[in-house]
């Protein structure tokens, strides 16, 4: 379950990212990251300088801002959330998305918020004294954008004002950008260019972050983390064979004299080998039900807790791939108890040979 859940997590990140790289201001990449992955509440706000630069870049196909705003845990807003604001004549990120949850334009002051937000369509939400009423509630992705709230760039710099308001920072709100998303062009080396645009535009306060990074870092530790639970996951079920295997070689042992009155009362050898898988079988069953209900009880109850503890992408199965799952978990635990017994069934079956023998 964990680890379709990391991987559908991994899948979604990658789709709603979107972009190829994001410029972000020099010393704000981790904020930057954090935003996006993980739904920090960050403001942050490229200099003028930065921006009149920003256009010049070579290397870029296409271009577009967004504005960050960081809402607080007070009175004057609903809960502490990353607002995010695009530009829906250029966005190639979040508006494709939106569009496929509210086929029209947003209005001024409307806001679409993400699917872990407590609120639903129709509901009025307060950032900055201010209300927006929701318009639409975002599918689910694994990312930050599952805590984020989003507008368009006339309801964000309206809004931005407000906090500027409140905050009492010195930010032109008419043309604040914290974000600006790139695709980087074709035949163009991502590494190259972002080595030239860090060292070219220091002065200017410039920075670039690669969605490649961002996702290879997590693939890498992700794929690390997940080979370590299927081995963990294998030795486990070896050892609990083994384990059963030792456990019914000695139940069965006392109980050779039992197997040879079965015999000599004309039971067939196959008779002993059915009583002990069949005996085998059941502890099993009994096992693996247990397993199945303590991981119902104490996992499925708690999905949403899991979900928004987790610091990376995690994105759980619909009911369907969850039903799957716990079946395949259910059938490799009570294949064990079997599995375990067939070398005691042959043990005990000579056994009672011998018993007979003896007699």
């Amino acid at each position: 379950m964990l680890a379709s859940s990391l991987m559908r997590g991994m899948g979604r990140m990658s789709d709603r990212l979107g972009a190829d790289a994001f410029i972000v201001p020099r010393g704000y990449g981790a904020k930057a990251e954090g935003a996006l992955l993980r739904g920090e509440p960050s403001s942050f706000y490229l200099g003028p300088s930065a921006l009149a630069m920003i256009s010049e870049i070579k290397g870029f196909s296409r271009m577009s801002p967004q504005l960050f705003i960081a809402s607080w845990d007070s009175s004057h807003c609903s809960f502490p959330v990353q607002l995010i604001g695009y530009d829906p004549a250029t966005d190639f990120v979040v508006a494709p998305w939106i569009a496929s949850s509210v086929p029209r334009s947003l209005a001024f002051g409307e806001v679409v918020i993400g699917s872990l937000i407590d609120a639903k369509e129709g509901d009025t939400l307060m950032f900055f004294s201010g209300s927006y009423p929701v318009a639409a509630r975002l599918e689910k992705t694994g990312t930050g954008f599952d805590t984020s709230v989003f507008f368009n760039m006339e309801t964000a710099r309206a809004t931005l004002k407000e906090y500027l308001r409140y905050s009492g920072e010195d930010i032109n709100a008419d043309h604040a950008v914290s974000v600006v998303t790139a695709d980087i062009e074709d035949g163009i080396d991502p590494a190259a260019l972002s080595r030239e645009i860090r060292d070219s535009y220091l002065i200017e306060g410039i920075d670039i972050v690669r969605t490649q990074d961002i996702i290879g870092g997590i693939s890498r530790n992700l794929r690390a983390f997940l080979t370590l639970v299927i081995v963990l996951m294998a030795v486990f079920w070896v050892l609990a064979a083994v384990v059963l295997a030792i456990l019914f070689t000695a139940m069965l042992n006392e109980r050779k004299k039992e197997f040879g009155i079965y015999m000599i009362l004309g039971a067939p050898l196959s008779r002993v080998t059915t009583i002990i898988i069949i005996e085998s079988s059941l502890i099993s069953l009994m096992g693996a039900l247990a397993g199945t209900f303590s991981f119902c009880l104490f996992v499925l109850p708690f999905r949403t807790l899991i979900d928004v503890s987790m610091v990376i992408p995690y994105v759980q199965p619909g009911v369907k791939t969850a039903a799957l799952i716990i079946a395949a978990g259910f059938f490799l635990s009570f294949l064990a108890g079997p599995l375990a017994s067939l070398r005691s069934a042959l043990r005990a079956r000579q056994a009672s040979l011998d018993a007979v023998g003896a007699e």
